[in-house]
């Protein structure tokens, strides 16, 4: 008898601590899937990303060991203006899902716009699994365009 009474005892306390276990764990993907949530909301997508750059004027400090730049793409191409003049261009594309696809020489960069009230981009090189946020700005390509001639 007393056996029996422990045998209940225990699975009762054993199916508790699943159902304790099984509300932290759904709690947590809440709380995951929220974030995750938050953060493709404030990304540009496909569309939004090729308007943005027919439109506007990008400044960053990119790493790329000459300070602070300014990207202007065009239909495939990008240049990148220091001090008013071009000091560099290369390639630019949309992959198959929707991402934009930066080059860099043989290097391959995959940017991702954050607009916010801190405007990022992050940007991931092929064999990163996490990028690196870049503040930037921008202003309309034709104020850009006056201001260095």
């Amino acid at each position: 008898m007393i056996k029996k009474i422990f045998s209940i005892l225990f699975i009762f306390f054993l199916l508790s601590s699943i159902s304790i276990a099984k509300d932290k764990i759904d709690q947590t993907i809440d709380k995951t899937t929220d974030f995750l949530k938050s953060i493709t909301k404030k990304s540009l997508n496909k569309s939004q990303t090729a308007e943005f750059l027919n439109n506007y004027a990008i400044t960053l400090e990119d790493e790329r060991n000459q300070g602070v730049v300014t990207y202007i793409f065009d239909e495939k191409n990008y240049k990148r203006y220091q001090a008013g003049k071009v000091i560099s261009e290369d390639g630019w594309r949309f992959t198959n899902l929707g991402k934009l696809r930066v080059f860099s020489g043989d290097i391959k960069l995959t940017w991702k716009f954050k607009l916010d009230k801190q405007n990022v981009i992050v940007i991931k090189t092929k064999f990163q699994p996490l990028g690196k946020e870049y503040p930037f700005t921008y202003q309309l390509k034709d104020k850009f365009f006056e201001q260095i001639n």
